[in-house]
């Protein structure tokens, strides 16, 4: 017997045991007995099988009802946003929220892995403990680490409020950086080398017999210079982040142009949909709500993009901008030029955070320098059946190799797999995406080699 056949008679016997196949027989029969014949033969076995139910009509009233309270609920969350945002926190009051979080961060001894633990020492934070960004922001340490305070299990465990966050706090913010993006070893006083794309032409279709791609995507984050990061942004700031990239992409031309989406206008439906498209985002992260991300949602958020969903811009996500462009094809070139043309349409009327060390600026650390994580979506059947192999090629090629839906290798199925750029801090924006075009060939010859190898033996 089969894996697959194997599973099936395990399922069968799943549902004998869990009486769902009495009760479809039953409903069955009762359907074949019906001298007239109803017209929804669907609708008739589900009323069968649960005369409770509520019945279509029931059922709208009831959707209508869940959708009008989840209305009212997120009204209340953000006056309760508001409310909070009225009480101004007293030195004191900071300086014993931080010391409580330090204490429980530190006694924590079986979650002991993440930066901010590794890196805050007791003197970094009585150095720390009461200092601030500059006004109006004034962002303290609490206000970074409060998430990292609370989710011991964190990678890193600190966002920046501000762009000042990482001059105030450097002591900490540095080394954190230099550890998480490999820089260790790096004495010079610049970590990110200047902007440069290259040449876009130099980036090619990978598979123009879509053999192994399905898709291929590129990103960047970008946060709006002068304005405070999610941490400390003010419900009528996300108001004024999405006003001003609304007003940007007003002047998108060529394939660029399309149309913008505020997320309050868009119906819950709608919205799910979209995210089930990877048109749209959502809320949930437990440690991003922590550090403040979601605060007023869904005021100030939406989506730009335009007709063939290929650019998309995200707004106040997590950052104020996220740029990407997509195709459901390995034409990483097409995508990357896309990409490049449309953040140069923003750059003509918004002026975006860049630091003299660390390159464009994001909340997270993780994602400063380039910002650009470039990925596809490949089929490797025969490569992933050998993790460890497929693990050290990519190591060697500087790639990180993920499930399609981003979890654990543990996670694909038929062979799936997402392929990104392994850094993004100290190289090119070219580079990477260069980096991801060899490496991808790379796995994609490797994969040929065991296709071959198959059909010989």
């Amino acid at each position: 017997m089969t894996s697959i056949e194997s599973k099936r008679v395990q399922y069968r016997k799943y549902l004998e045991r869990a009486g769902v196949i009495d009760a479809l027989s039953k409903a069955l029969i009762k359907l074949y007995e019906e001298q007239n014949k109803p017209e929804d033969a669907i609708r008739f076995v589900r009323k069968f099988m649960c005369e409770s139910c509520p019945d279509d009509a029931q059922y709208d009233v009831m959707k209508n009802d869940l959708e009008e309270a989840k209305t009212h609920i997120s009204k209340l969350e953000q006056e309760l946003e508001r409310l909070r945002g009225q009480i101004k926190k007293s030195p004191e009051e900071y300086q014993e929220l931080t010391t409580e979080g330090y204490k429980s961060l530190i006694d924590d001894e079986e979650n002991v892995s993440s930066l901010l633990r590794k890196y805050l020492t007791p003197e970094l934070l009585e150095e720390y403990m009461l200092v601030t960004t500059p006004a109006p922001v004034d962002a303290y340490l609490y206000d970074c680490a409060v998430s990292g305070f609370e989710h011991h299990d964190s990678t890193v465990g600190i966002f920046a409020a501000d762009a000042d966050s990482y001059d105030v706090f450097n002591k900490l913010f540095d080394p954190i950086i230099k550890d998480y993006h490999g820089q260790m070893d790096n004495e010079n006083d610049v970590l990110q080398k200047d902007p440069d794309f290259g040449n876009v032409d130099e980036i090619e279709n990978l598979d123009p017999e879509r053999k192994y791609i399905l898709s291929a995507r590129i990103r960047l984050a970008r946060n709006i210079e002068g304005l405070p990061f999610f941490p400390k942004l003010t419900e009528k700031q996300f108001i004024e982040v999405e006003e001003k990239v609304r007003s940007a992409t007003e002047t998108m031309d060529g394939e660029l142009i399309g149309s913008y989406l505020t997320m309050a206008d868009i119906d819950a439906e709608s919205q799910a949909e979209m995210v089930k498209r990877h048109i749209l985002f959502q809320r949930g992260d437990e440690k991003l709500t922590t550090a403040g991300c979601y605060r007023f949602w869904p005021t100030g958020r939406g989506v730009y993009h335009n007709p063939a969903e290929t650019f998309l811009i995200w707004v106040n996500r997590q950052d104020h901008v996220h740029i990407m462009s997509m195709a459901q094809c390995g034409d990483l070139g097409d995508v990357y030029n896309r990409l490049v043309n449309g953040l140069t349409e923003l750059e003509k009327t918004l002026a975006f955070a860049r630091h003299p060390r660390y390159g464009n600026l994001t909340a997270c650390p993780t994602n400063l320098g380039t910002t650009l994580r470039a990925s596809v979506h490949i089929r490797l059947p025969l490569l992933s059946k050998d993790p460890d192999r497929l693990i050290a090629l990519a190591e060697e090629l500087q790639l990180q190799v993920r499930g399609p839906d981003g979890g654990e290798l543990a996670t694909v199925e038929d062979g799936v797999l997402d392929i990104s750029n392994k850094r993004k801090l100290g190289f090119t924006e070219f580079e990477l995406v260069k980096t991801v075009q060899d490496g991808v060939v790379a796995l994609i010859n490797a994969e040929e080699e065991l296709e071959i190898a198959g059909q010989e033996g």
